[in-house]
């Protein structure tokens, strides 16, 4: 599903504050050995607990990723960017938790955030990451290109091709797709950017939750 900042509810101000405020010197970093190479990147865990229609979060207490889908199985440590700081993150959190139907909600689990600024490739290859739902949003572009393609997993039959623009979220069920990007085109002059959030409702046992509350 895609949806818009206006469908989910959203003010243009509080993209704009997110991108001022989050994708900039000092919170991105080039980390050795990522892949595109000139990717730059932020990460955040927040756990979340659901009291009836209500959830409540706070940052969980480790960021680090031991393996990530089809594609790397050595663990990555990240420097922490508390997102949950800035009331328009936690605005932006909840509105995407909350669009996990309630049928399909863990009462308590952990949702994780990538921050990527990408200039050329945004992925190498179609890949999974091995966790139950996936959030591609789009916070701003410099460019054309950069075509979000979900491939059916048993028969690797394209299913949906979008080119998000700023302010679109796709939202999908890992299990069902892989998922790659196009790369980003430069515009006639100047360099090409596109600064994303890619975020996944992780399983049960990717970060386990040991205390009940």
């Amino acid at each position: 599903m895609i949806l818009t900042d206006h469908e989910l509810g959203l003010p243009d101000s509080l993209r704009q504050t997110i991108h001022r405020e989050y994708f900039r010197s000092g919170v991105l970093q080039n980390y050795p050995g990522d892949i595109p190479a000139d990717r730059e990147r932020a990460r955040d865990v927040v756990r979340y607990d659901w009291c009836g229609d209500e959830v409540e979060l706070r940052e969980h207490d480790c960021v680090a990723i031991d393996k990530r889908g089809d594609w790397s199985a050595q663990r990555r440590e990240f420097e922490r960017v508390p997102l949950l700081e800035s009331p328009e993150f936690r605005h932006w959190i909840t509105a995407a938790v909350s669009l996990v139907p309630t049928r399909r909600r863990q009462q308590r689990g952990t949702f994780g955030i990538n921050l990527f600024r990408t200039h050329t490739d945004v992925v190498t290859r179609p890949h999974q990451d091995q966790e139950e739902f996936i959030f591609v949003y789009v916070v701003d572009k410099v460019g054309t290109g950069a075509e979000t393609i979900l491939f059916d997993v048993e028969t690797d039959a394209v299913m949906r091709q979008e080119t998000l623009g700023p302010g679109d979220l796709l939202v999908f069920e890992d299990s069902r797709f892989r998922h790659g990007t196009t790369p980003i085109v430069p515009p006639a002059t100047g360099a090409a950017r596109r600064d994303a959030l890619v975020c996944t409702i992780n399983f049960p046992d990717t970060y386990p939750l040991d205390d009940p509350a």
